[in-house]
């Protein structure tokens, strides 16, 4: 939260998948009490019904999930320009664009989810310097080759053992 609407700079995965883990743990008990209240709904609408079996909503105490519901929606608007900020910086530690976040506007969403999977970017770019720099000591590249390149040696090197014996002399 100390980034609370900075939409600048960079985020490594570490701290936007940290900052959306606490924000779940946030919101988890403000969830469960709105699902107590909606099944406490329905379970005292069970007990008042009509001439004719039907329920009736006349005796319904609707106060514990609007009250849960409002707090929940509280909440949410609270955290919404971090979570937005927290995206966007994490975007740009990939090298992209914050624009990309705005998929989520139609419906479109998980593509950025998906982006935010993806490693740093090496090196400085627009954005800022990496945070990963320390970490990549010997590493130029973004991810570490298993194997080092196969390169043909030219002219072909002579197989090692005896030197060969020359011919007829």
């Amino acid at each position: 939260m100390r980034k609370y609407a900075d939409f600048s700079g960079r985020a490594r995965r570490s701290e936007y998948w940290w900052f959306y883990l606490a924000l779940q743990l946030i919101m988890l008990p403000f969830g469960v009490a709105f699902f107590i209240a909606y099944v406490m709904l329905f379970v005292n609408l069970g007990t008042h019904t009509n001439y004719d079996g039907s329920a009736s909503l006349s005796g319904a105490d609707f106060a514990p999930l609007i009250v849960t519901f409002a707090l929940m929606m509280v909440v949410s608007l609270a955290f919404l320009v971090p979570s937005y900020a927290a995206t966007v910086r994490r975007l740009h530690d990939m090298g992209q664009s914050g624009m990309w976040v705005l998929l989520g506007f139609v419906g479109l969403g998980i593509v950025a989810t998906i982006m935010c999977i993806m490693d740093t970017q090496p090196g400085t770019n627009q954005w800022g310097p990496d945070p990963k720099a320390g970490e990549r000591v010997g590493y130029p590249q973004a991810y570490p080759q298993a194997y080092p390149p196969i390169t043909p040696a030219y002219p072909p090197a002579a197989p090692p053992g005896p030197p060969a014996a020359p011919p007829f002399a």
